[in-house]
């Protein structure tokens, strides 16, 4: 088994890049509350697994953001507002990715093919 060396330097670079991703993500999270609504989640038939499995993770982290917002909010209108959010992730959007995740696998078992596709996304460090 491999021993795995993790440099100070490498450490502190894995930590400033967990930083710039939480601040991207914190960004985007105050632009889409600042417009008071949510951007849709739809699944479209060219979807793959992954795909929705992937809108379905960025659907979950809204939703987080949104609770965190509901600790730092300052009215009761505020609150309101940012429940009907919530409530619109988990009751209207969150349902139809799982329904397609179950689409996609059903349509695998019946035809016999495959869930895996190509990748077209690169990540650094993952082969």
């Amino acid at each position: 088994m491999a021993t795995i060396h993790i440099s100070i330097e490498e450490n502190d670079m894995n930590r400033e890049f967990g930083n710039v991703l939480n601040d991207a993500i914190q960004d985007k999270v105050d632009e889409v509350l600042s417009r008071r609504e949510m951007p849709g989640v739809e699944y479209i038939q060219t979807d793959n697994l992954g795909e929705v499995v992937e809108k379905l993770v960025i659907l979950h982290i809204r939703t987080w953001m949104l609770e965190d917002a509901i600790q730092a909010a300052t009215s009761d209108e505020h609150i309101a507002e940012l429940k009907k959010k919530i409530d619109i992730c988990f009751k209207s959007k969150r349902p139809k990715l799982v329904q397609a995740i179950n689409l996609l696998v059903d349509d695998a078992i019946s035809s016999a093919k495959s869930l895996r596709e190509d990748s077209v996304k690169i990540y650094k460090g993952v082969e």
